[in-house]
């Protein structure tokens, strides 16, 4: 209890630092969110689709590094496995079909962002970061 009795919240302990596992996790599913509409743009299929994940994916980092909430957590796991289901095919014709619509360095791009996604989602649910999380809840539930 370091604060005075004149300040609002003197009663409440202080916020919980941030891990680094959110921040990471943050940059790392935008990282990949980016590498994926690399690959959708030349997709002509699935473009919007790209961008629209992006977007999205965006919105829930912005919201994971902000706040933290579990809905935030849950939209980035959601748009991770939404890309790594748009991303895998590229991975795998890309390596098998170099000569194909689907050439090898986007199956390189599609690795790369499939690994940077799924390395988000473990530090999503890391042990720092669910504590985090879960102390944020609990802080703004009424």
């Amino acid at each position: 209890m370091t604060g005075s009795p004149d300040e609002d919240n003197w009663l409440e302990p202080a916020l919980a630092q941030r891990p680094g596992q959110i921040t990471a996790a943050a940059v790392l599913l935008v990282v990949s969110a980016f590498i994926g509409t690399t690959i959708a743009v030349h997709d002509p299929e699935l473009t919007q689709f790209g961008y629209l994940l992006l977007f999205v994916t965006i919105g829930a980092a912005l919201r994971i590094r902000g706040g933290g909430g579990r809905t935030a957590c849950i939209t980035a796991s959601v748009t991770a496995a939404l890309f790594f289901c748009y991303l895998g095919p590229h991975a795998i014709r890309g390596l098998s079909d170099p000569g194909g619509v689907y050439q090898p360095e986007y199956a390189v791009r599609a690795i790369i962002a499939i690994v940077a996604s799924g390395t988000g989602v473990g530090l999503l649910y890391s042990p720092p970061s669910r504590a985090y999380v879960r102390a944020r809840r609990h802080r703004t539930a009424p």
